[in-house]
């Protein structure tokens, strides 16, 4: 690591500043379908709470997601516009998104995956599972998943935030909801806009988001999601000439979700049904669509269910299906439809101070194949504090319908292209109190038949997705938090993590995507509640990537208010870094202002 600035080892070696200190071992983690307490877990689970995303200088999923060790969110263009999420050194299709444990990939593309990101106020916990303990979920889960846990309503009222910023960057959100006897409801609706940081990078962002829980006894609850983004997309997908500064994009992705839960005294089931679309429009001259334009409508139907039971002795036993039917109508993809079929079963002996987990997955789709995919979890506790974990297991994922129908100026699919296919293992070691939390790993991935965009004659400028050769992927992560000061209503903290990956293979043709990937990441993230009313955060991050490249930069936020309101002063990248992500040029020195005001 080098050209350090010497003014951030200043603040690193004399800040006080934190991270509020959140008890996670009383946390129940439901991404594993076991749901158990954080504590008595044995799967690699990185969990941010609502109180972190609240203190952290950053207000999209996106942003707060590159700071997390082993994560790789590649921007293109600011405040969440467009973005791709990597994890471990995989590729953007290789992460699964869900949204109270519902999948909501796109099979389009795993480029649209952070289209369906919901704003961070709805937001309990966010929990990312890594490597072959995501197994569980099938189908794109190949590198992890990362479950969104939304908010379930409250004390009637309504929160109104106002932000203005640097290139003329507007947002207006209200949050509000409403608790009555045998219900509750949880509502948000924002827009952003922007004149963009360069020529072409202007965006229109809107949401919506609700949650309501009807009854007493019995709870049902129905989940609305909806999320448009029109952005002016200059050189956001390689084209490099004159006339690629023009590309436009309009997206939207919606959910719809009903559920329930039966629970008795040792057994307990969910089911649930979903609808979620995915649109895409994409124009490569902004001002003549007729030169060459894209749409795609994608849909999935499906209905699931997933039952635990635990029993006497403290074993517990998680399993569910799932049924969809997915279907693409597009211009240039064509139509094309599958049903698919998911199962998962996973049992927790508990032997003492050691938990056995062995689970599988099996997954059915109806223009590819079966899938099974074995694995085994591991964990042994050294006493309350420490526990170290062990998981191996199979991953694997489908093409996309990009990767086998597309034509375009620079991409050509492959109906040919086999599924891509992983064996992970992964040893980790956590160690909880009061003061310090730490998590460390290090693993291996073992993957073949990975599907990439390779250059097939040099100079021309069309990639072919196609399956490239073997890769051996290796790597380590820790994440610490040291937790102090004078007063537990106004601690202090400091959380650093680092990550490294390595990619062991043989080059035999120029890859897009998948073998550029951030080798050396370093992530302070700190806050400090200066008094009751007045808190500052810190962040900063050093990345560096495989094929070469590297940046730092420093992010800062100064929140000064109570529970009813607030004033809140954003700063990013302060020392006006250099640096590109997916070949993109991003923003030098910008600011936020906000307000917020609750009632």
């Amino acid at each position: 690591m080098k050209h350090i600035s010497p003014f951030f080892c200043v603040i690193f070696l004399f800040a006080q500043q934190a991270f509020g200190q959140t008890k996670l071992d009383e946390v129940v983690v439901s991404s594993p379908r076991l749901n158990i307490p954080f504590a008595d877990d044995s799967k690699s689970v990185t969990v941010i709470t609502a109180q972190q995303l609240a203190e952290t200088p950053f207000t999209t999923l996106a942003d707060v997601l590159r700071f997390q060790a082993g994560l790789d969110i590649r921007r293109q263009g600011i405040e969440g516009a467009q973005a791709d999420v990597y994890l471990r050194g995989g590729t953007f299709d290789q992460v699964l998104l869900l949204i109270d444990g519902i999948r909501v990939d796109d099979p389009q593309t795993g480029h649209h995956t952070l289209n369906s990101a919901i704003p961070l106020e709805v937001i309990e916990r966010i929990e990312i599972v890594k490597g072959p303990a995501a197994r569980i979920y099938g189908q794109n889960a190949f590198t992890g998943a990362i479950n969104i846990v939304t908010k379930k309503g409250g004390n009637s009222g309504a929160t109104l935030s106002v932000r203005q910023g640097s290139f003329n960057t507007n947002h207006l959100g209200v949050t509000a909801q409403v608790a009555q006897e045998g219900q509750q409801h949880l509502f948000h609706v924002s827009k952003l806009t922007s004149d963009g940081y360069r020529y072409n990078t202007d965006l229109n962002n809107r949401h919506f988001f609700s949650h309501s829980i009807f009854g007493d006894s019995q709870k049902v609850k129905l989940m609305t999601m909806l999320n448009e983004r029109y952005f002016g997309a200059n050189g956001f997908y390689g084209i490099t000439t004159e006339r690629g500064k023009n590309q436009y994009e309009e997206t939207q992705s919606s959910l719809v979700a009903l559920s329930t839960t039966f629970s008795g005294a040792k057994t307990s089931w969910t089911p649930r049904i979903f609808w979620k679309r995915g649109q895409d429009e994409y124009i490569y001259i902004r001002t003549d669509p007729s030169a060459y334009r894209n749409m795609h409508i994608n849909n999935k139907i499906g209905a699931s269910v997933d039952v635990k039971i635990a029993y006497d002795n403290g074993n517990v036993t998680g399993f569910g299906a799932e049924v969809s039917s997915v279907s693409i109508q597009s211009n240039n993809l064509g139509q094309h439809g599958r049903t698919i079929g998911h199962l998962f079963f996973e049992h927790q002996f508990n032997l003492s101070d050691i938990s056995i987990t062995p689970g599988f997955a099996l997954s059915h789709f109806s223009d590819v194949d079966t899938f099974f995919y074995p694995g085994m979890d591991i964990g042994f506790r050294l006493n309350e504090k420490a526990k170290f974990t062990f998981n191996t297991g199979y991953t694997y994922r489908v093409p996309t319908y990009t990767d086998l129908y597309y034509n375009g100026p620079q991409a050509i699919g492959n109906a040919n292209l086999k599924p891509e296919q992983a064996l992970s293992h992964e040893l980790a070691f956590r160690y909880t109190s009061e003061k310090l939390s730490l998590e460390s790993a290090i693993f291996q991935r073992n993957s073949k038949d990975l599907i990439d965009y390779v250059e097939v004659i040099v100079g021309d400028p069309k990639w072919l997705a196609s399956n490239v050769q073997e890769v051996t992927t290796q790597g380590g992560e820790v994440n610490a938090t040291f937790t102090y000061g004078a007063s537990l209503t106004t601690p202090h903290s400091l959380t650093l993590s680092y990550s490294y990956i390595h990619d062991d293979y043989t080059k035999t043709v120029n890859s897009r995507y998948a073998l550029n990937s951030l080798r050396h990441n370093v992530n302070v993230q700190a806050v400090q509640s200066l008094s009751s009313r007045l808190s500052s955060s810190l962040s900063y991050r050093y990345a560096s990537r495989a094929l070469g490249g590297d940046y730092q930069l420093v992010n800062a936020q100064l929140e000064y208010g109570t529970e009813k309101w607030g004033i809140q002063v954003q700063g990013r990248n302060l020392f006006n870094a250099d640096y590109f992500e997916n070949l993109i040029p991003m923003p030098k020195a910008h600011g936020v202002l906000g307000l917020r005001c609750s009632f």
